[in-house]
């Protein structure tokens, strides 16, 4: 996986937020993922099952934004989301502090993140390193317990580029 210096990702971000028409949350809430970077997340009840999916710069915009401490995106929404049961509306995410893992669970339309920063900022560089170096057709699992970053209560996600 490539590795930028930490100095090297805070410029891309602010160029990123700078060109994306990115809006400040307030709050703690540092930014939305904006512009032509899209992202949707497809869920199935029946097999808990999350897919996250959004074109090369969206994927790496969202893996930015998870470096924040807190924020939320909205999603774009899939009329046929098949072979899912439905689309979600946003993702929200926080730091948690009292936390050495990531939770990844859904609530109603919203997919929610939380977790400590160590663990925020694995799940940021697996998006990221998928985002840089994956095929078109390819997908990565992100899951307890193939990572021991993600928290047992975690629902499956899948990583995915939009089709």
């Amino acid at each position: 996986m490539r590795r930028e210096t930490k100095s090297a990702r805070v410029a891309i971000a602010r160029r990123r937020n700078e060109t994306s028409g990115a809006i400040p949350l307030g709050d703690g809430y540092d930014r939305r993922v904006g512009g032509d970077e899209m992202l949707q997340v497809l869920y199935s009840g029946e097999t808990k099952e999350l897919e996250l999916s959004g074109t090369r710069q969206g994927l790496l915009a969202f893996g930015q934004l998870l470096r924040g401490k807190a924020g939320s995106c909205d999603l774009s929404e899939s009329s046929c989301p098949s072979p899912y049961e439905r689309s979600l509306s946003e993702i929200a995410f926080r730091e948690d502090p009292e936390r050495a893992t990531v939770s990844i669970v859904t609530e109603a339309q919203v997919l929610r993140i939380k977790g400590g920063r160590e663990a925020l900022d694995l799940l940021a560089d697996n998006l990221e390193g998928f985002a840089s170096e994956a095929g078109a057709s390819d997908h990565c699992h992100v899951d307890s317990p193939t990572y021991d970053y993600v928290a047992p209560e975690s629902e499956s996600l899948v990583i995915a580029f939009m089709k």
